[in-house]
């Protein structure tokens, strides 16, 4: 039910121009008077209330089958503009973080690809007085068909067979059904199917 009012309010916020125009378009037609004002402006709340809940409905139906399909938790921080998940490989036998990386270079969704080694995990490991382990990849995706992309990286843990799936938001999508909210989201679960990966509960 959060996230479901979460995506009315994004459909609200998106829509209320359109609603303000057709309030002022009333007025103009049938003359300002406070009556008239009050009639248009509970014509446009009940009309465009209404659609504003449909548009969450789709948008709502349309995350929870993506977060299904990825085994991802499903709540209202799907919406969030950073996304970070722990995700599992489905095959972790050996060099199966090689094979995550090649599926990842040859994804046409990514590109900007970079590597950050194991050494500089571990020399700032070393820093906190720990090693940390873990190979990082860097790179941007873009989860539409527009040039539009998001900030990612994967960081790898052989010892578990696990991912963290780190995704940013930061050039203004449209979002999931045009609400400018969830593009993040919809990028982790795109990552995750494309790199047979799926949630590890964690």
């Amino acid at each position: 039910m959060k996230l479901l009012m979460a995506c009315w309010r994004a459909a609200v916020a998106v829509q209320s121009p359109l609603m303000v125009v057709q309030l002022l378009a009333g007025l103009v037609d049938d003359g300002f008077t406070w009556g008239n004002l009050g009639q248009e402006a509970a014509t446009a709340v009940l009309a465009w209330g209404t659609v504003g809940l449909v548009w969450a409905a789709l948008a709502w139906w349309w995350l929870r089958r993506r977060s299904r399909t990825a085994g991802l938790t499903f709540s209202a921080a799907v919406l969030d503009d950073r996304q970070r998940h722990l995700l599992r490989a489905a095959d972790v036998s050996d060099g199966w973080p090689e094979r995550t990386r090649e599926r990842l270079a040859s994804a046409e969704r990514a590109f900007l690809a970079t590597e950050k080694g194991q050494e500089e995990g571990q020399e700032k490991g070393q820093e906190k007085g720990q090693e940390t382990g873990q190979e990082q990849v860097c790179f941007r995706w873009r989860p539409g068909r527009s040039d539009h992309s998001v900030y990612g990286s994967l960081a790898f843990d052989p010892a578990t067979g696990t991912v963290l799936v780190d995704l940013r938001d930061g050039e203004g999508h449209l979002g999931v059904a045009g609400l400018r909210r969830g593009t993040a989201f919809v990028a982790v679960c795109q990552v995750a199917g494309e790199l047979e990966l799926t949630g590890a509960g964690g």
